[in-house]
């Protein structure tokens, strides 16, 4: 990893330090006999690793104005290595936003191998809604027709972009002028007015012969970067009135992503850079440019003392404001105005309308905190990514964080915790956050959570008789992220008609012929989330012991569900390579528990059991106990998943453990009769 961050004064001390390490920047192509030397070099598809695609280069330069304002450029040239290339070339696609930015595709043309030149013109470019599902704000993409391929061709595409992407208020007027551009361009400024910041990852899901990427600032404006995921060139060097940073890598393999594996951005070269001084700076900005969208009306007031009243402890009445907000408040990003997709909207408007994404739950319940005498305010974090030191902007999700001893902070998050007790979801464990608070606040990252607190427990209860055949309870319960993923389950994913069968795909991985003879269960209190989950099923399995010559075989029961809910180990169809060459994501730390008792049948001895097992290592551990007392046989088992994310390094010892987990469901325990 490299950081810099340069003031003017002492660029050039920095530069002649610099100099004798400086790698041989890449020229860029001057003509079309470069390109086509570029593309007869780039090899074929065996030389790439049977690759449909190569990208020869893509170079992009980013000249950035006082305001902020990005003008950007890019250029590629797209090689096609195979027939499934043609077609997978046959369109390009370019997304945009017209509240923030604009695209245009300047050059598109295709570079035959046989040395014709084609050029599409702009007319037949087409401009259409982007598909959407969940979240309606206008965003578009352009569709840009490309002629029938032969492997050999090649695509060169030129565009123009200006404007951001990732921004969260919008305080100007459309159409305004000033410093910040031309009339009119006051929609593509930032909101955080006069600051740059940018996320550049290097890799494709195509082989990457060269992705170059440069940027210039004001003199008075210099960037502070630094480099992640592998060695990024880079230099840096300046003229009267402008900065100039490139970074560039080549010869980059294609990215595809393991199952489960982390994000993307957390694995991939990348260099992240920013004009934001600090975290503090980026906190304090935030905090003010969202202040006025807080403040309660009338009706807001009314409803908190209903939903507060008799309640006397602070947690209980923040509680019962978040869990308001989270079922109340429907997940739905629909257009409210001018800005949408990165307007923090006022809590007056989410409560009228009941709709919004994440930061309009956090929005509402902060204007509600505030409303019950509490200090609260907005926070940016990234769920499922690493948030780097960096201050650009990396962030997907907002919460809430209510001041509770003038310095500290409780994380609430609206989003997470429907059908949960909890108010900060324990999947949202080592998760980065920005708090923006007036004094302004550092890069924080919430604790890890301890395993317990995820727990998925099984109480198992059953008699086997001579016959073979076994009858039974099982108990399940759960706490923390397994409690909110159980309840989940039974109320919002099996509809009220398909829960019987639900518990009966749950006896029948006990074998052939299991039915469920009762289900004891309180639908009604599993909106509840101050009662905690828990049902059982009373069952039967006819024939579930093989009978031999005067002896059983058979499974532990309760061993075969201790792997078997997908919605509570979704890792699991992800341990089944020998190794692994990027982290995998578990979601959060978890535990699995199981107490087991089995009354034997009558005159029948035990001849053989499973062996123990303990296995303790870095992400995961497994223990198993069994003992044979008063004709019965007690087993217990303890599963545990440590971490959120496991390791490359820590895989094989997390795949031992679950795999010797997955094993109890075959091992046998043998009966034999006699004393």
């Amino acid at each position: 990893m490299r950081i810099a961050r340069f003031a003017p004064v002492l660029l050039s001390l920095f530069l002649v330090a610099l100099a004798p390490l400086a790698a041989q920047e890449p020229p860029a192509p001057a003509c079309d006999e470069d390109l086509r030397a570029l593309v007869a070099g780039a090899g074929d598809s065996k030389d790439h690793g049977g690759a449909d695609v190569v990208v020869v280069f893509k170079r992009t330069r980013v000249d950035v104005e006082e305001s902020g304002l990005a003008h950007i450029r890019d250029r590629q040239l797209l090689k096609c290595l195979s027939e499934k290339g043609a077609a997978d070339l046959a369109r390009l696609r370019f997304d945009w936003d017209p509240t923030s930015n604009l695209v245009e595709i300047r050059t598109l043309r295709v570079l035959r191998a046989d040395g014709a030149t084609e050029t599409i013109p702009p007319e037949a470019v087409v401009d259409l809604p982007q598909p959407q599902s969940g979240i309606y704000w206008g965003a578009r993409m352009k569709l840009a027709p490309v002629p029938r391929l032969g492997v050999g061709d090649a695509v060169e595409v030129e565009t123009y972009v200006k404007g951001f992407l990732i921004a969260y208020l919008d305080e100007m007027e459309e159409g305004a002028g000033g410093a910040g551009g031309e009339a009119g361009d006051e929609r593509y400024v930032p909101p955080m007015r006069g600051h740059f910041y940018d996320v550049v990852t290097f890799q494709d899901s195509w082989p990457v012969r060269l992705r170059h990427y440069t940027v210039t600032t004001p003199r008075d404006k210099p960037l502070q970067f630094e480099t992640y995921g592998g060695e990024v060139r880079s230099f840096v060097s300046f003229d009267d009135d402008r900065l100039v940073y490139s970074f560039w890598k080549e010869n980059l393999p294609a990215f595809h992503a393991e199952p489960r594996a982390s994000a993307a951005s957390d694995v991939q070269p990348k260099v992240v850079l920013a004009t934001v001084p600090s975290w503090p700076e980026k906190s304090r900005w935030f905090a003010q440019i969202n202040e006025p969208q807080f403040a309660a009306d009338d009706e807001i007031r009314a409803k908190v003392a209903e939903i507060t009243r008799g309640l006397a402890r602070d947690e209980d009445r923040v509680a019962a404001i978040v869990h308001w907000t989270a079922d109340n408040i429907r997940y739905s990003g629909i257009s409210m105005g001018k800005g949408e997709g990165y307007t923090l909207h006022p809590g007056a408007m989410i409560f009228r309308d009941r709709s919004g994404v994440c930061k309009d739950k956090a929005g509402m319940a902060i204007t509600m905190l505030r409303a019950a005498g509490y200090e609260a305010y907005p926070a940016m974090t990234m769920a499922g990514a690493r948030v780097e030191r960096i201050p650009a902007d990396q962030f997907n999700h907002c919460v809430v964080a209510r001041r509770t001893d003038g310095r500290r902070f409780e994380l609430l998050d609206p989003t997470w915790v429907p059908f949960s007790p909890e108010l900060w979801s324990s999947a949202e464990g080592e998760q980065n956050y920005v708090v923006g608070s007036p004094e302004g606040q550092e890069l924080e990252k919430t604790p890890a959570f301890d395993p317990e607190r995820n727990r998925f427990r099984i109480e198992s209860s059953a008699r086997l008789d001579e016959r073979g055949d076994l009858q039974g309870t099982l108990a399940v319960s759960a706490l923390g992220y397994a409690e909110q993923r159980l309840r989940r389950e039974l109320v919002s994913s099996v509809a009220a008609r398909d829960r019987q069968s639900w518990f009966e795909d749950l006896v029948s991985r006990l074998g052939p012929g299991a039915t469920v003879e009762k289900v004891q269960v309180d639908y009604a209190k599993l909106r509840d989330v101050r009662t905690p989950v828990r049902f059982e099923v009373r069952y039967r399995v006819p024939g579930f012991a093989l009978v031999r010559e005067g002896s059983l075989a058979f499974p532990l029961p309760a061993a075969r569900h201790l792997l078997a809910a997908a919605a509570l180990v979704p890792y699991l169809s992800a341990v089944e390579a020998d190794e692994r060459t990027q982290p995998m994501q578990v979601g959060a730390p978890r535990m699995g528990d199981v107490t087991e008792t089995l009354e034997i049948p009558r005159g029948f001895r035990v001849a053989s059991m499973p062996r123990d097992r303990s296995l303790d290592l870095p992400a995961a551990s497994l223990t198993t106990r069994s003992e044979t007392p008063d004709g019965r046989i007690r087993h217990v088992c303890r599963l545990a998943v440590k971490r959120r994310e496991v390791p490359v390094g820590a895989y094989t010892g997390f795949r031992e453990v679950l795999r010797e987990a997955k094993a109890l469901a075959d091992d046998l325990v043998v009966l034999e009769r006699g004393n």
